[in-house]
């Protein structure tokens, strides 16, 4: 039986996260990105993305709407690639300033969940849009998921096309 010892380094913000050994490569995984605040609370929607190349859109809260897509060969291979130069064991719970006097009514948190090996290894992390910046490779996987370029841009609008 393996164990591994889990070290505990103090962040510059105060929080504490783990510093594990490079983990075994990816081959296997699952990111589900849900929203929610906003005005109205219910976020501006999320995207669940897997390793078997399907795509979902999803929207606000309340709204049923749902797209379902089968991803290129090029865009599950870019996505794959940043989810495998990823380290989510470092990621920190959440990025959000942990003075609430910043926050506001409206603004949107975000969550992202890494699920990898059929669910065995799960991680959760969460921020506030344009509160802070995230390490490169979540920024990374960001970008090609919901990046100007990115996934969810693409496929949003084809969605909202759909009936």
């Amino acid at each position: 039986m393996i164990t591994s010892l889990l070290v505990f380094v103090l962040a510059q913000s105060g929080r504490q996260r783990p510093v594990n050994p490079p983990a075994q490569p990816i081959t296997d995984w699952k990111i589900e990105i849900t929203t929610d605040g906003g005005i109205t609370g219910g976020g501006n929607g999320g995207l669940i993305v897997s390793s078997d190349g399907s795509l979902v859109i999803t929207f606000g809260a309340g709204s049923p709407k749902r797209c379902t897509y089968q991803m290129t060969s090029g865009e599950l291979q870019t996505v794959d690639a940043a989810v495998k130069s990823a380290r989510p064991t470092t990621w920190w719970e959440c990025y959000s300033a942990a003075d609430v006097s910043t926050h506001c009514c409206d603004l949107i948190r975000t969550t992202l969940s890494l699920s990898e090996r059929n669910g065995r290894d799960v991680f959760i992390t969460s921020w506030l849009t344009g509160m802070t910046s995230l390490p490169n490779d979540l920024d990374s996987i960001m970008n090609v998921l919901r990046g100007p370029g990115g996934l969810d841009a693409r496929y949003r609008a084809l969605c909202l096309t759909t009936p």
